[in-house]
């Protein structure tokens, strides 16, 4: 049995894909006789509105708990940096007063300026030191001044991990490709995008329904503004489409102004925040559902999660050519693909989605195969588990 200490700053027990990453493996994990523990230093935007109203208890018979003793996210950056100084103190507090209740940490996309202490900690402690990452923040090109003095230390991060990192995940190749100018190959280890399969096990209704879904983020990264141009276009051919934004919007202003000077607010739905179990009943309301992340460098390192969860719904997609998505999925056979940040491309793919509604619905029927034969969590669990188990065996524990 293996007692995991699993940090992060994610929100909990509603959240985004990193909640849905967590959530999954924790269920696979607690299935396999491991226990998990969850910890979060600072809640994120996302809970904003505060959907999460628990600091701390179980939730799916796994132990939570906010470390900064709330699960709400202050609007004043002065509120939000001093309860971030107590997370670290609590933090450090835990892992010294309990060192012998943990065999392994496992920080799950952490950044040096917040982690920093719980890599040192583990070093001290001799608790051995798994570290996850899903983004390559150094890829970030960030605007605000705040942003770009944590990106100095998100630079320094390689040559930090070959002290402190008993063993690194990452979710895509091009991430493995970059740590290995910085760790040895043996301790690098990719696990893809999962997905919780036994969540979208509905059938859906057959009928044509016109509706464009996407699901996610509204990021730069995720070219919402793109999807948007390309939809207008599909629409002045095709009247009788709606699009669905589906998820929180952190800059819904935004999103409405742009949406009322292109006059799409009559065929655009946006569901605003949802929670996890609600994921399959929206986009079984579409029966196209698409991402169109931009051709940018933070894009190629990353792997969304919301591609797994658009496959295995059955619901034919599209996807832009980036990163890791060429490596399992095949153009007109289990997706269509198309170039990132070409309006016209995604355009003509949505609009021959419902001029080839058949042809469409087969691919949809072989991405959900891919789905189950290479993004089902429970492929990833044992996986995970013997990482998590070596590397106790690693540091003598």
């Amino acid at each position: 049995m293996v007692r995991v200490a699993w940090f992060a700053n994610i929100d909990f027990q509603e959240g985004n894909a990193a909640n849905s990453r967590i959530r999954a493996f924790a269920k696979g994990l607690k299935a396999n006789h491991a226990k998990v523990f969850l910890f979060f230093l600072s809640p994120t935007i996302f809970n904003s509105n505060g959907i999460n109203k628990k600091s701390k208890g179980f939730y799916d018979g796994i132990y939570f708990n906010y470390l900064s003793g709330t699960c709400y996210r202050s609007q004043y950056l002065l509120i939000r940096f001093l309860r971030y100084v107590f997370a670290i103190l609590n933090s450090s507090f835990l892992l010294i007063r309990k060192r012998n209740h943990f065999d392994v940490i496992f920080l799950y996309s952490p950044r040096l300026l917040f982690f920093g202490h719980i890599y040192l900690l583990g070093k001290i402690l001799k608790i051995p030191v798994v570290i996850e990452k899903t983004e390559l923040d150094q890829a970030a090109r960030p605007k605000k001044i705040l942003h770009r003095f944590l990106s100095l230390f998100d630079k320094l991060e390689p040559y930090v991990l070959k002290y402190f990192c008993t063993h690194l995940i990452v979710i895509s190749d091009n991430l493995k490709k970059y740590y290995q100018k910085y760790l040895p190959e043996n301790k690098i280890s990719k696990i893809p995008i999962i997905v919780d399969l036994t969540r979208f096990d509905v059938d859906h209704n057959p009928d044509k329904k016109f509706s464009v879904g996407y699901l996610g983020s509204f990021a730069e990264k995720d070219g919402i503004n793109g999807l948007i141009s390309s939809f207008k276009k599909a629409l002045q051919i095709r009247p009788e489409l709606k699009l669905k934004l589906i998820g929180f919007n952190p800059n819904k202003k935004q999103l409405n102004l742009n949406l009322k000077s292109l006059q799409l607010n009559g065929a655009v739905q946006k569901s605003g925040q949802i929670t996890y179990e609600q994921v399959p009943h929206w986009l079984g309301q579409c029966d196209l559902l698409v991402m169109n992340r931009t051709n940018d460098p933070y894009s190629h390192y990353g792997f969304p999660t919301k591609l797994g969860e658009y496959l295995a719904t059955g619901i034919p997609t599209i996807c832009t050519r980036v990163g890791d998505i060429e490596s399992y999925l095949t153009d007109r056979e289990n997706t269509v693909l198309v170039s990132p940040d070409n309006q016209d491309e995604l355009t003509h793919a949505i609009l021959e989605r419902y001029a080839n509604y058949d042809v469409y619905k087969e691919i949809g029927i072989k991405g959900k195969q891919i789905a189950m034969e290479k993004f089902n969590f429970k492929t990833f669990v044992p996986v995970l588990y013997q990482i998590l188990f070596k590397a106790t065996q690693k540091s003598g524990s």
